[in-house]
């Protein structure tokens, strides 16, 4: 069964290193802000991936996935992809989102982060182990779920692969010691960023940053190509490209192929490394 923690604040006697705490202070300032929270944990206990997604007040509307990171920024960051999947029917079954209605309906902001330890055994539905957690090979998740401005929710979910294994309970007492100061750092973040809606703000904003950095020096991409390059420099995967712009990926594939093709005939190189450089 999944577990579940109510947090309000940082319990005493878990120090941190002052390169951790500096991270933590950058992440409202950051555009991503999410990818700061995802160094800072690093330097807490190992985490692969890291989701930051907000939830609609609307309770039939699905989740929005904010921001997606990975550990490794030379690895493949399947984040966009699995959550392409999971927001198509799954997001309905889990426990999160149940967790997130909850505080929305409270009425009252900053609610306590509640933690949720969620393992693949926990998973009500085998499709939806099978086509996320066994296909990208994931251990284990831990949840935190908080409402930093009224009627609006979000979750942070930390993933572990298969080569990291399960959280062990020390390593969850230390994330849960600091998930009020992740709840903070966000908070911070939409403070000093007034005006932004969840669709806004984090991921979306970095594509459309892409978009408009990648065009001023290729303007002879069409919108399409354009599309699949800016998700390309943001390290989105051909599936998750092809889950957000609601195409087939062999279409991503052949719009990628044109578009490194007039990048050529520019001068620029095309992959993401190249574009996201050009980003």
């Amino acid at each position: 069964m999944p577990q579940t923690w109510l947090l309000d604040s940082p319990p005493p006697g878990h120090a941190l290193a002052a390169s951790a705490v500096a991270l933590l202070l950058e992440a409202p300032h950051d555009a991503a802000p999410a990818s700061k929270m995802l160094a800072f944990l690093n330097q807490v206990a190992p985490v692969e991936y890291l989701s930051l997604v907000a939830y609609s007040p609307e309770p039939q509307q699905a989740p929005h996935l904010v921001e997606g990171h990975a550990r490794s920024a030379h690895g493949r960051d399947v984040t966009a992809e699995c959550f392409a999947i999971y927001r198509r029917q799954y997001w309905r079954s889990d426990q999160a989102t149940r967790i997130a209605g909850h505080l929305q309906q409270a009425g009252t902001s900053p609610q306590p982060v509640t933690a949720l330890h969620f393992q693949p055994g926990d998973i009500p539905l085998a499709s939806w182990r099978n086509e996320i957690y066994d296909r990208e090979h994931l251990a284990d998740r831990l949840s935190f779920i908080y409402a930093p401005l009224p009627q609006q929710a979000y979750a942070i979910n930390l993933y572990r692969d298969e080569s990291q294994g399960r959280f062990r309970p020390a390593e969850i007492e230390r994330l849960l010691a600091v998930a009020p100061l992740l709840r903070q750092a966000h908070q911070g973040a939409l403070r000093l960023q007034p005006g932004r809606s969840i669709r806004s703000f984090g991921a979306p904003a970095l594509v459309d940053k892409a978009r408009v950095a990648i065009n001023l020096v290729a303007p002879r991409l069409s919108p399409r190509e354009l599309d699949v390059c800016a998700r390309i420099a943001c390290g989105i995967s051909a599936d998750g490209i092809a889950a957000e712009l609601d195409i087939a990926p062999s279409t991503v594939l052949t719009l990628r192929k044109r578009a490194y093709a007039k990048l050529a005939e520019a001068g620029l190189r095309g992959g993401r490394l190249a574009l996201a450089r050009l980003a």
